[in-house]
């Protein structure tokens, strides 16, 4: 865990550049006791956390790498050219020393945990900061902390889990088993569910982990934990009130857009995200594969509104529109985490499991009547249990493609990936669903193991 203290340190100090953020930075020339003497200290640490998901280079998980090196494993995302590492992932040929899966990936990843983890512990002990105040920024923290578990356990399957910042105590963990990572997230989305504020911080805009965050990701956990009532619950909770609706499909990253339920603000006053600029700007160097263009019906609107003729008129990625440019005014973007489309499909195939086929098809139908689709209550009101999930999942792919890669995690999730990837994916071998542990982490730590096919 050595170096994965130095790079969250490097990214920590890199954070310190006003241009590149646009929050308050945390205190970091303080000592810890002073940075958490009061609420208005407590609370720029915190937003520092925010501050250090965003590189400028597109180098880290909320800034692009993820969506896309995921969508390269899976079948959804192509470039017009792959360098060494892009090649390796569009492959499912990665290596322990292949760079992005250490850095990248999982060393961004840990930096903001033992972000978290430092929030946690000193907020706990503040005798500064009122009881209120507390109980929000510690409802981030473990949320941040808890969206960072959630994708290295997906990613990477057993991954040491951690909730101290004592390096003596990290720097030799061993991998932990993944079902207590996955109680650790659901303990810490609990926590922020219960004490997270049902407030966003300012008018229009949701770059703070709230209630209502907590909700819409622990109602992913549940699903992929095949916990369907609560996950059909907490989808429920999130939609059924008046702040989250679906918007029109030019909208859906806008800062001012209802869809958005947590985004991550723009760096600095770019009206672009890294996100997009990254995927869907940059000379248009990612495509959506042939296997996700010949998904899209005819008719879908997706398609057309989603995606653009590259210089080859190959379709590109275009959810994101505004790639350049800043300013104070004006509409803009943000990386979007989580947003409402995701709560439908969410519902669906838990009600679907529930055999609530009714409810499923009509939250299917939401999404689908957006996207200017004939519904299935009108086409196939009598589809069978199978057949709806076939299409929910299916409908996951050409609704949330380029998004943080689920893709590459609802078709491991559903037990095919050896017939999908399989089919699609030249070379694809079943130990290529997880990552490998990156060798630079194992040589620091001999505890760490390695992942089958590695």
């Amino acid at each position: 865990m050595k170096s994965i203290i130095q790079y969250g340190i490097a990214l920590l100090l890199l954070s310190g550049c006003n241009k590149f953020v646009d929050v308050p930075l945390p205190i970091s020339q303080l000592s810890t006791a002073t940075t958490y003497a009061d609420d208005e200290k407590a609370a720029s640490a915190v937003r520092g956390i925010y501050a250090s998901t965003q590189n400028v280079w597109g180098s880290g998980p909320f800034s692009g790498t993820l969506s896309a090196n995921a969508g390269m494993s899976a079948d959804e995302l192509i470039r017009i050219a792959y360098s060494a590492d892009q090649d390796a992932f569009f492959q499912n040929n990665l290596t322990p020393a292949t760079p992005a899966i250490g850095n990248g990936i999982w060393g961004s990843y840990y930096n903001i945990i033992y972000q978290a983890n430092s929030a946690v512990m000193n907020l706990e002990k503040s005798p500064g900061v009122t009881p209120a105040k507390k109980l929000t920024l510690i409802s981030e923290a473990k949320f941040l902390r808890a969206i960072c578990y959630f994708y290295l356990l997906n990613l990477y399957g057993e991954v040491p889990l951690t909730t101290s910042t004592d390096y003596m105590q990290n720097a030799l963990l061993s991998r932990t088993d993944t079902g207590k990572i996955w109680q650790q997230i659901e303990n810490d989305l609990r926590y922020a569910v219960a004490n997270g504020s049902t407030l966003y911080s300012a008018t229009g805009t949701r770059s703070r982990a709230n209630s209502y965050s907590a909700s819409a990701l622990l109602a992913r956990v549940q699903l992929y934990r095949k916990n369907w009532t609560d996950a059909e619950t907490l989808a429920t909770n999130v939609l059924g009130g008046q702040l989250f609706k679906l918007d029109t499909l030019g909208g859906i990253m806008l800062t001012t857009s209802t869809e958005p339920i947590f985004y991550i603000s723009n760096a600095g006053t770019n009206l672009y995200a890294i996100e997009g600029q990254q995927l869907h700007g940059v000379s248009l160097q990612y495509r959506i594969s042939p296997a996700l263009a010949a998904a899209f019906e005819p008719g879908d609107q997706r398609f057309a509104q989603w995606t653009k003729p590259a210089s080859d008129n190959k379709p590109a990625l275009s959810k994101y529109k505004i790639l350049s440019g800043s300013g104070a005014g004006g509409k803009k973007e943000a990386t979007v985490v989580l947003r409402v489309a995701e709560q439908y499909l969410i519902r669906a195939e838990a009600r679907a499991q529930r055999d609530n086929l009714a409810g499923a098809i009509a939250d299917l139908d939401m999404v689908r009547q957006r996207a200017g689709l004939p519904l299935i209550a009108d086409t196939n009101p009598g589809i069978s249990k199978s057949d709806l999930l076939d299409a929910i999942l299916h409908e996951r792919f050409v609704e949330l493609f380029g998004e943080f890669g689920h893709r590459w995690l609802d078709v491991k999730r559903s037990g095919k990936a050896d017939l999908i990837f399989g089919a699609n994916k030249p070379g694809w071998e079943s130990t290529d669903a997880l990552y490998p542990i990156p060798q630079g982490d194992r040589n620091n730590n001999p505890n760490l193991g390695q992942n089958d096919g590695y």
